[in-house]
């Protein structure tokens, strides 16, 4: 496609060329759809945008299902004899009362500006270091077991090592979306128009899935961070402590 020097482009050129540009930043992408959503008045497209752009951690139940994902639970120890780092462990091996609570399954909600920017540092052999939900008393607690103590285990971090290929689906999702929406607005729209009408857009966010699935049983809210299999990085946890305020009696 040709694009004049001429007219100024709308927002939907903007967006169109930009799904077409694997190398334009998500965020820039969404908040051409948001003014779009704006002038049509469209809360779905508006809200969906929004919570791409600043995360779902104020909006667990709007969250959408592909930013469910798995990931092996990551045990880094030592001894005094040795140093282990990136280690996989079972769900099973967690103290009882997390089992259940804890498992291979969680859901991202960082905006698509943090997660592109960690797929883009990503090195060769790297993982997304995610904390478990209350992994410093988890830590703490299984140190001091009778499993660990005996041998004189210490237990360094606990968290989820998320594959950055898990991360750059979340982006391709957002950016096929996108895509479907530009084209579904496009098939409603006569040759030459270039503002889509209220009507035309209700009905191509209608024609697409950016409505919210279930949640997950675990909700990380970032921040997160890189580190490779020898690496240093220590991830801040960000996932929600229900299940130890209520083990604790907390509320």
């Amino acid at each position: 496609m040709i694009w004049s020097a001429r007219r100024e482009l709308q927002p939907l050129d903007r967006l169109e060329r930009g799904v077409l540009d694997d190398s334009a930043p998500l965020a820039g992408l969404l908040r051409h759809a948001l003014i779009i959503g704006g002038h049509a008045s469209s809360e779905p497209l508006k809200e969906w945008a929004g919570h791409e752009l600043r995360g779902y951690v104020r909006a667990p139940d709007a969250l959408p299902d592909y930013r469910r994902t798995f990931a092996p639970i990551r045990v880094d120890s030592r001894s005094p004899f040795w140093a282990r780092g990136g280690e996989t462990i079972s769900a099973l091996h967690l103290p009882e009362f997390a089992r259940g609570a804890i498992t291979e399954e969680l859901t991202i909600t960082n905006g698509v500006g943090e997660l592109e920017d960690l797929v883009a540092r990503a090195r060769p052999g790297d993982v997304v270091k995610i904390s478990l939900p209350g992994a410093a008393e988890l830590r703490t607690f299984m140190t001091r077991s009778e499993q660990y103590r005996k041998h004189r285990v210490v237990i360094d971090e606990l968290y989820w090592g998320v594959p950055p290929s898990s991360v750059q689906g979340i982006l391709d999702q957002v950016r096929t979306r996108l895509t479907q929406f530009v084209a579904e607005l496009r098939s409603t729209m006569p040759n030459g128009s270039h503002a889509p009408t209220p009507e035309q857009v209700h009905q191509a966010v209608q024609s697409i899935q950016i409505t919210a699935g279930d949640n997950a049983n675990v909700t990380v809210t970032a921040p997160v961070a890189y580190a490779g299999s020898g690496g240093t990085a220590s991830a801040i946890s960000g996932a929600q402590l229900g299940w130890w305020r209520r083990r604790r009696g907390l509320t």
